[in-house]
């Protein structure tokens, strides 16, 4: 019998040797937050274990979304304000990675709408993609103050090469199916009402060769995507913590979640008259003499805490 989760739905019975595990937030176009992350690592974990489980389904809810990244919502609201603790979730989002690539066994997405952000490096990461053909490829990360170095900065490139890597990412252009079927990024596009079924038929080819064989070339082929992954993320971890708090994602994340048009023109205008967008009211380095508040901008001219002025 399946396990039973909050954020997820893990079906054991999809079809024959198959568990199919479902991101189940289709009211936030299947985003993720922490809670579904250590979800769908447990539910890996169980089918890695099950040796009847002999290939694993990814895919979200509905006909919306397969998967449109990070919750922005929790993106504001938690690591915006303690960027700190973006490390610590992006250990949690690295394990679900490595979990898709070593968990022994061939790994196909379910690709059943937009796939945006995390989604479109979860679609990365897997062995094999079936779109249906409403699908649309988004890299989103640059209109809200992040950037997709979580998955597509070091696995897209073997996909669809570095021009193609760069004006996916650094236009946030949006990719229909059908490109994406040309460019190599899905192995099949069909209508959604045949998507389990070619979903399916993959698996039935499968069934019919050697398991060892599959394993083993699955093993080979994270090779590629290990040499560049634990170069890498690493780093991405860091930049992320490191970043986060400052005036890019603030006003990307928070236009995002209000609705309104993100000012990044504006700041590109402070950024060229001098402003550091991470500390754009200068260094933490003033205290108050009044009621010992420290660290305070230095531009500060008052006290964040007692409003008095602020002696240089």
């Amino acid at each position: 019998m399946s396990r039973q989760y909050q954020d997820i739905i893990y079906d054991k019975s999809y079809h024959s040797h198959t568990a199919l595990i479902q991101i189940n937030r289709p009211h936030e176009l299947n985003s993720y937050v922490l809670n579904t992350l250590r979800e769908m690592i447990d539910a890996f974990d169980d089918a890695m274990w099950d040796d009847n489980i002999q290939f694993i389904v990814l895919t979200g809810a509905g006909d919306k979304a397969f998967c449109t990244g990070g919750n922005v919502r929790e993106y504001a609201e938690i690591y915006n304000r303690k960027p700190s603790d973006w490390w610590k979730w992006g250990e949690i989002y690295g394990r679900f990675l490595d979990v898709i690539m070593h968990c022994g066994k061939p790994v196909l997405a379910r690709v059943n709408g937009i796939v945006a952000g995390g989604g479109f490096e979860f679609v990365a990461a897997s062995d094999l993609a079936v779109a249906a053909e409403h699908a649309k490829f988004i890299s989103p990360g640059p209109r809200v103050g992040m950037t997709s170095i979580g998955g597509l900065s070091q696995w897209l490139p073997l996909h669809i090469g570095l021009k193609r890597t760069a004006q996916v990412v650094m236009t946030s252009d949006e990719i229909p199916a059908r490109q994406a079927l040309e460019w190599g990024i899905v192995n099949d596009v069909v209508p959604y009402e045949g998507l389990d079924d070619k979903v399916k038929e993959y698996i039935d080819r499968m069934l019919e060769l050697s398991p060892t064989s599959l394993h083993y070339f699955k093993v080979h082929l994270n090779w590629w995507r290990d040499l560049v992954w634990r170069l890498t993320w690493e780093h991405a971890k860091e930049f992320f913590s490191l970043n986060i708090g400052g005036i890019e994602p603030a006003e990307g994340l928070h236009a995002f979640k209000e609705k309104r048009r993100r000012r990044y023109r504006e700041i590109r205008g402070d950024i060229g008259r001098g402003v550091d967008p991470r500390y754009p009211h200068g260094p933490y380095m003033l205290s108050c003499n009044g009621c010992g508040a420290k660290y305070l901008p230095l531009a500060s001219s008052y006290c964040l805490n007692c409003g008095k002025p602020i002696k240089g």
